[in-house]
């Protein structure tokens, strides 16, 4: 079985636009989607592009590390969700949340959010160009903050609310990471998002928690 090194080496035929592209859609799918399978799939899917970007500017073991940190987060947050999707008594109470935030937030309010938000984080990328990131980079990372503050932004459930959060941290993370390439800060910043998904799980699971269970 090859190991996460080497499978990080055959993706290398990657272009980085290729993965910048890639980010755009994850990102995209976040806010758009509603399905947490999807969300917490799109959410592990763009750590590996993080890593993979990263891999061309930074070292190999800083790269992997950031995978793997992502790697640790998508199960955590996975099986909260799992154990609060499969209590019966909840399948009323978030129908009705559902059809309570859909006028407001629903598939073309989202998809047009997600544009604007493409044309503001081009915009940005042009007028305030950040330090150290290649233009495309640039972009990445206004784009990735400001999809991940649209979703803190029009939903109120803690699963995406929490995946958005971690968006903005991993745009964050694109941009300080090629700044700051010491391995010390890398582990520092990854315990510091896993502590977060931990906290995040908790939530899910307490908000998810039927009358019985939170007496």
């Amino acid at each position: 079985m090859p190991t996460l090194p080497e499978i990080l080496n055959q993706l290398q035929f990657i272009t980085q636009e290729a993965a910048m592209l890639g980010l755009f859609l994850t990102a995209g799918v976040i806010v758009v989607g509603r399905d947490w399978r999807l969300l917490i799939m799109a959410l592990l899917v763009q750590y590996i592009l993080i890593g993979l970007v990263l891999s061309r500017l930074v070292r190999p073991d800083i790269a992997i590390l950031k995978i793997m940190i992502g790697a640790f987060i998508c199960p955590i947050l996975f099986l909260s969700a799992r154990q609060v999707s499969f209590n019966p008594s909840l399948i009323s109470l978030l129908s009705k949340e559902r059809r309570r935030f859909t006028p407001a937030t629903g598939y073309v309010f989202r998809l047009l959010a997600v544009l604007l938000m493409v044309l503001i984080a081009i915009t940005l990328s042009q007028t305030f160009v950040l330090p150290g990131p290649t233009p495309n980079m640039t972009v990445a990372v206004y784009w990735l903050i400001l999809a991940g503050l649209t979703i803190l932004i029009l939903t109120e459930d803690p699963l995406k609310t929490g995946i958005g959060l971690l968006t903005v941290l991993t745009g964050f993370d694109l941009l300080y990471t090629p700044l700051e390439r010491s391995l010390l800060i890398t582990g520092l910043w990854g315990s510091i998002n896993l502590l977060i998904a931990l906290g995040l799980s908790y939530l899910i699971v307490a908000k998810g928690a039927g009358p019985e269970e939170e007496q």
